[in-house]
C-alpha cells in the first residue's frame, strides 16, 4: 500500500490522476491535429495567432511527433510505475524501480531532444547558433545567382540544410542506451516473452553487423544481412545509419510509424473506447448472450461472440477482455467451467479481436502503411480468415 500524505492523498491517486489529465490533454491535443479542413478555421487560427500559416490543427510533424512521443512515454512511466508497484519491497528494490521510471521518461526526451537536433527540416542547435539563418541565406544568394544567369524567376526558398551541430557518434550510444531501457521497461508492461523476442531480434542483427564487421562481405549469405551492415566496412558507417533508423520519414521511429499511430489508428481507439465505455459496449455483450443462450455452451459461446463483435471496434486484445471478460469469465464460473477454461476461452477470443475487421490491431494498419496497400483492401482480406478463426474456436467450446 502506497503511504499517505499529510493531505491525505496516496502516492498512488496522485499518480493515476496525472496519468489522467495527461491522458486527457493527449487526446484532445491529437483530436486538434486530426480536425478536417473547414472553410475559414485556419483563417481563424492565422487572425489569432497573428503568425502566416498558423493553424490549429495538421501540426508541423517535426515538432508534433518528438512532443507526443514523449508525452506517451511519461504517461507509461507514470501508469506503469516500477516504483510503485515495487512499493512493498526492499529500499534498495524501490530505489531501482525508480531510477527506471526516471531512465524510461529521461531516454524518451532524450530521443526526442535528439530527433530535433538531427533532423534537417529543424536543426535545433543550428538555429541557436545562427548556423542554419547562415546556411540558408548563402544557399538561396547562390539558387538566385543562378536563376539569374540562365534568365529565370529568383527562388524564394530552398531545401533545407544538412545540420552542421548534432550529436555525432554519440546518436549510437543514445539510441542503444534508448532501446535497452525500453525493453527492459516492457517486462513490466508487455512480459517478458515479447521482451526475449525483440532481444533475439537485435542479437540477430548485431551478430550479422559483427560477422559483416570482421569477417568481410566475401563468402557471405547477403540475403541473411542487416540493414546495418553495408559498405565502407567501417564502424563510422554506423551513424548515418542510425541517424536513418530515427529521423527517416519513411521508415524511421519518428516517422511513418507515428504517423500510422497519429493519423490512422488514434481516431479508431479514440472512437472504439468511446463505444466500449458507453452503454455501446454492455449492449454488445447482451446482443451476444440473446444470440447463444439456448447453446449448450452458453457464456462460453457468449464470450466468444461478445469478442468477435467488441474486435469490430477496438482492435486491441487487452481493451477486449477488460470490456467482455469482466462479464463472461464469472458466468461461465458460474455454469461450471473451471478457471483454465473461463481464462483460456476470453483470452483465446478476444486475441481474434486483433484480426477481426474494419479496426483490427496496429499491424493491419502498418501493413497498408509499407505495403501501400489501400486499407479497404486489408480489411477485405482479413474478412474470411477471422470469420474462420472465431467459427473454429466457436466449434471448439461445443
Amino acid at each position: 500500500m502506497s503511504e499517505r500524505t499529510g493531505e491525505g492523498i496516496t502516492h498512488t491517486d496522485f499518480g493515476m490522476k496525472l496519468v489522467y489529465w495527461l491522458t486527457v490533454l493527449m487526446v484532445i491535443v491529437g483530436l486538434i491535429n486530426m480536425t478536417p479542413g473547414i472553410p475559414g478555421y485556419d483563417d481563424l487560427a492565422q487572425s489569432i495567432l497573428g503568425m502566416q500559416g498558423a493553424t490549429f490543427r495538421k501540426f508541423p510533424f517535426e515538432w508534433f511527433y518528438p512532443l507526443f512521443f514523449a508525452l506517451m512515454m511519461l504517461i507509461v512511466a507514470l501508469k506503469h510505475s516500477i516504483w510503485r508497484s515495487w512499493a512493498d519491497r526492499s529500499p534498495w528494490m524501490r530505489r531501482f524501480g525508480l531510477f527506471m521510471d526516471v531512465a524510461l521518461v529521461f531516454m524518451a526526451c532524450a530521443i526526442s531532444m535528439t530527433y530535433l537536433v538531427e533532423i534537417e527540416a529543424i536543426c535545433l542547435i543550428d538555429q541557436f547558433s545562427g548556423d542554419r539563418a547562415r546556411l540558408i541565406q548563402e544557399s538561396l544568394q547562390a539558387e538566385r545567382e543562378l536563376a539569374d544567369l540562365l534568365g529565370m524567376e529568383p527562388p524564394t526558398t530552398v531545401d533545407d540544410p544538412k545540420c552542421v551541430n548534432n550529436t555525432g557518434g554519440w546518436i549510437v550510444l543514445l539510441v542503444g542506451l534508448a532501446i535497452m531501457v525500453f525493453l527492459s521497461y516492457n517486462i513490466k508492461v508487455w512480459g517478458l516473452p515479447l521482451v526475449l523476442v525483440a532481444i533475439l531480434i537485435a542479437a540477430y542483427t548485431i551478430g550479422t553487423v559483427l560477422v559483416w564487421y570482421f569477417h568481410g562481405p566475401e563468402d557471405i549469405n547477403k540475403y541473411l544481412m542487416t540493414k546495418l551492415a553495408g559498405e565502407p566496412r567501417m564502424l563510422a558507417d554506423g551513424r548515418p545509419r542510425i541517424h536513418d533508423i530515427l529521423v527517416n520519414n519513411s521508415s524511421g521511429l519518428l516517422g511513418r510509424f507515428m504517423d500510422i499511430i497519429l493519423n490512422t489508428i488514434f481516431p479508431y481507439l479514440v472512437l472504439g473506447s468511446l463505444f466500449g465505455s458507453s452503454a455501446g459496449g454492455r449492449s454488445l455483450i447482451k446482443v451476444a448472450f440473446r444470440w447463444t443462450r439456448g447453446l449448450r455452451g452458453g457464456p462460453a459461446h457468449a464470450a466468444i461472440v461478445s469478442s468477435a463483435m467488441f474486435g469490430t471496434i477496438s482492435g486491441g486484445p487487452i481493451v477486449n477482455v477488460l470490456s467482455t471478460g469482466v462479464l463472461t469469465i464469472p458466468m461461465m464460473l458460474k455454469r461450471g467451467f473451471s478457471k483454465v477454461f473461463s481464462g483460456g476461452v476470453e483470452a483465446a477470443a478476444s486475441s481474434g479481436g486483433s484480426i477481426m475487421p474494419p479496426v483490427m490491431g496496429v499491424a493491419a494498419f502498418v501493413v497498408a502503411a509499407l505495403t501501400t496497400v489501400p486499407y479497404s483492401s486489408v480489411i477485405v482480406a482479413a474478412v474470411i480468415p477471422a470469420l474462420a478463426y472465431f467459427f473454429c474456436l466457436f466449434l471448439s467450446v461445443s
